[in-house]
């Protein structure tokens, strides 16, 4: 009796404190659960982890580092690889029995070849898969971020059942300027006669670039607007160490990549973008992105801030509407709710820098870590990668969006 009156006496006291810095602070009261401790209140945002589902390791890469993944409708699995601080063999491959293939017989890297580098793959960046099975990939047109020439940056198309290249959309120096840096891509085949696709360009001059499947004109959006340019004095925190360029002793700058990580909601009327450098997600209306003879001011006064969602590299969408986030600085994977609220679907030590994600039509989340930032450009010159890098997935319970006709 004497341990529940103090009990009781305890319990009211903390109650009474919990009134007075109420009053005090303006902090809202909040309910009381039936063991005594106060409970959240419903609406304040809070992390969860999503479920029991375990990271599997679908392929560890032992000589060129990865970026892209894509999955076609049967299971194939393609892996891009741009010409950064390594040498390579070829910028795009399939993964297929445990080996990395180039794909397809262009997928090798021949400068030399008589069609020069305009018809040739120079340095693949983004890939994804459509609904109709079509391989399109992002040619940055560089190496190693080296000035580009007009035309070599392109967008390509590669038939899966036939394993051809079956059209190339070269793009001009007025839609990717010399310091360009094609990135990432989305597509719908429901704008225009065949589609649009969306890049992002987060070279020296970060903005939007647009691609007119049908007529193969393409037109640039947002570039100069701070939502696309990297976030001003940016810095970012990953394996317990602040990140800088660092090309060499004595050398560090903030990072200046802007606009990467893209994506469309369920229904295509949203695009949204963050900055490498900067941790706000970004969206525009695509009816506004996809008008080649619109203005700027027409995009722009459809710009939503929907906050801070953490660093990212990639974005996803699945059907629920929920946006995936790879972000470097925590080892994980989180999603973005359609109400704002945030779940952590994965956390795991081994993805060191999750760079670019893919959600395949088997419900399953594909993720590549490639340990960006042991580059040698991050660490005074020394390279600091510890191969393997991966390729793992985990289970999800829902599907990509594809949009068609």
């Amino acid at each position: 009796m004497v341990a529940a009156n103090r009990f009781r006496k305890n319990r009211e006291k903390c109650l009474a404190v919990a009134s007075w810095a109420a009053a005090v602070f303006g902090v809202c009261a909040v309910a009381e659960n039936r063991v005594g401790v106060a409970a959240l209140p419903a609406s304040l945002p809070r992390e969860r982890l999503t479920g029991a589902a375990k990271l599997e390791i679908v392929h560890e890469f032992q000589t060129q580092m990865p970026v892209g993944v894509a999955v076609t409708s049967a299971g194939r699995r393609f892996i891009s690889y741009p010409r950064w601080e390594d040498p390579l063999r070829f910028t795009l491959a399939e993964l297929r029995n445990g080996r990395e293939i180039p794909y397809p017989t262009s997928g090798a890297i021949q400068n030399g070849a008589k069609s020069g580098p305009r018809a040739n793959m120079v340095s693949l960046q983004g890939i994804l898969v459509d609904a109709k099975d079509r391989l399109w990939a992002l040619d940055t047109g560089t190496i190693n971020m080296k000035p580009i020439a007009p035309f070599v940056p392109k967008l390509i198309c590669i038939d899966t059942k036939t394993n051809r290249v079956s059209r190339i959309y070269p793009l001009p120096a007025a839609v990717v300027p010399p310091g360009g840096y094609l990135n990432d891509l989305r597509i719908d085949l429901r704008k225009g006669n065949k589609g649009i696709v969306y890049i992002t360009d987060s070279g020296k001059q970060p903005g939007l670039v647009m691609v007119d499947l049908a007529s193969g004109r393409a037109w640039r959006r947002m570039t100069g607007h701070p939502s696309v340019q990297p976030e001003p004095g940016f810095v970012g925190f990953v394996e317990g160490s602040a990140l800088f360029k660092r090309p060499r002793p004595g050398v560090a700058t903030h990072l200046n990549i802007g606009s990467d990580g893209i994506t469309l909601s369920p229904d295509g009327s949203r695009l949204y973008y963050t900055p490498l450098a900067g941790r706000r997600l970004y969206s525009v209306a695509t009816d506004a992105l996809a008008s080649p003879d619109g203005t700027e001011e027409q995009v722009r006064v459809t710009l939503k801030d929907h906050g801070d969602k953490g660093t990212a590299d990639g974005l996803g969408t699945d059907r629920k509407g929920r946006i995936y986030v790879t972000n470097w600085e925590q080892n994980a994977v989180l999603r973005r709710l359609p109400s704002g609220l945030f779940e952590t679907v994965v956390h795991d030590d081994r993805l060191l820098w999750p760079d670019t994600l893919d959600i395949g039509r088997d419900n399953y989340l594909y993720i590549i870590s490639n340990q960006l930032h042991r580059q040698g450009g991050y660490n005074e010159g020394r390279d600091r990668r510890e191969k393997p890098y991966l390729l793992t997935r985990i289970k999800i319970d829902a599907g990509p969006v594809l949009l068609d006709r």
